[in-house]
């Protein structure tokens, strides 16, 4: 009876240590902390985190940088720029979908694709009219690390430079071999697209979309419709749409007709889903939009049209008329940057709280951007899409898997028994906004 007894605590508590260590668990800052951006900043929450004036100031850039492309008469990239993926993946081990290693053919069809010696064959303006992959190079095939390595393999398909949201402005320079891609330049990024996926920009088109109104979206995952009832493609924060001034709700979407070119017609969205752009800089408007970007699946340079770390502050803060480009290296450098070097984990904690503006402060280690959007029990909050957090896994590395855009601390993952390091570990530099 003894016996049974002991082998009932025994089992009862080998259970529970597994338990304790599900792999499938989230990481407890998920649970115990509120997923509420409103929750942490402790501002009035409707009074403007900056100016109207400076905020207006911000959205004037913003939207000479939207529409920008439009403007260049040359291509803002020099061929070595263009073409930087062939240079760099081109002596690197890739794995194709199919998780097998890809053979020295590919890369030299991508060069074939590319027509290098020709660039730049375009100089037009055009327009997406649907969400499009921006790609590196010219294919919708992934190219991937080694499915081995931690951090590496599936999602992050090394061809996938961003997502481009339907209506954005671009300047077409180049086409490859086949005519199926084009290689455009956006307000934050450049790459190919699919050729089916943008429109050719003429005079009267571009009179037409450059109202000087516009609204922008409010919410993700918006079905933009015709005024006939046909869906065009789906709407998301960050995506900014015309409106033409005959009604109040005269939205403008572009179509491509039957030669390639853009044609404006008047679009309907879901009441509510939009606002006048930009949204007024409050904590609460923050916080808004913000919560409905919570729990959405991460999405490696926009695939699936979700969102990485960086897609996810630039697309929020366009709503603001806040301009930010797509790389997490080139969002730390706007603003006014206090830098973390040297100080150890308590002690950039404290610098945080004491300089970061909630909402308005970018925080970045190597590779990751976050934002901070205010503090519990003296610990520093930040929003952001996050992949996982480094584990230790005998002589080499694994990945506790998060794969959300969520509200953590600097430091999720700590009652993990194998954590490897934290996000504050390697946290080096905040960036105060705009």
């Amino acid at each position: 009876m003894i016996r049974h007894t002991f082998a009932l605590v025994l089992t009862f508590l080998l259970l529970a240590g597994c338990a304790a260590q599900d792999p499938n668990a989230p990481v407890l800052d998920l649970v115990e902390l509120e997923q509420n951006t409103g929750a942490y900043h402790g501002l009035p929450v409707n009074s403007p985190i900056i100016s109207p004036e400076i905020q207006h100031q911000a959205y004037v850039q913003f939207i000479k940088e939207h529409f920008g492309p439009w403007d260049r008469t040359r291509p803002s990239h020099s061929a070595k720029e263009a073409f930087w993926g062939l240079t760099v993946y081109g002596s690197k081990k890739l794995y194709g979908e199919n998780t097998l290693l890809r053979d020295s053919r590919w890369i030299r069809d991508m060069t074939e694709a590319s027509r290098v010696e020709a660039y730049p064959s375009i100089g037009r303006r055009a327009i997406t009219v649907t969400n499009s992959s921006l790609r590196v190079l010219p294919t919708n095939h992934p190219a991937f690390f080694d499915f081995n390595e931690a951090g590496e393999g599936f999602p992050f398909d090394y061809m996938q430079n961003s997502l481009i949201l339907a209506g954005t402005p671009l300047y077409a320079s180049h086409a490859s071999a086949d005519g199926a891609w084009i290689l455009v330049e956006s307000r934050f990024a450049f790459g190919w697209v699919q050729t089916r996926d943008i429109a050719w920009v003429g005079t009267d088109f571009a009179k037409a979309y450059r109202t000087g109104a516009y609204v922008t979206l409010t919410t993700d995952s918006v079905p933009v419709t015709d005024s006939q009832g046909n869906y065009h493609f789906t709407g998301h924060i960050g995506t900014l749409i015309p409106v033409d001034g005959t009604t109040e709700q005269s939205f403008i979407i572009p179509v491509r007709d039957r030669e390639g070119n853009a044609l404006a017609i008047h679009a309907s969205l879901p009441q509510g889903a939009t606002e006048t752009a930009p949204i007024p800089a409050t904590p609460a408007n923050f916080a808004r939009l913000a919560n409905t970007m919570l729990g959405l699946q991460y999405g490696w340079g926009g695939l699936y049209e979700n969102r990485d770390c960086s897609a996810t502050t630039m697309d929020l803060m366009a709503a603001f008329g806040i301009f930010l480009p797509r790389n997490s290296g080139k969002q730390i450098e706007f603003g006014t940057q206090i830098s973390l070097e040297g100080l150890n984990p308590e002690e950039k904690k404290e610098r945080i709280l004491e300089t970061a503006v909630p909402f308005m402060t970018l925080v970045r280690k190597p590779g990751h951007i976050m934002l901070y959007v205010g503090s519990r029990d003296n610990e520093p909050v930040v929003f952001h899409a996050i992949w996982g957090v480094k584990t230790k896994i005998g002589d080499g590395y694994g990945r506790k898997i998060i794969g959300t855009t969520a509200i953590t601390t600097l430091e999720p993952g700590l009652e993990i028994d194998n954590l490897a390091t934290t996000l504050l570990d390697s946290v080096s530099l905040i960036s105060i906004l705009p």
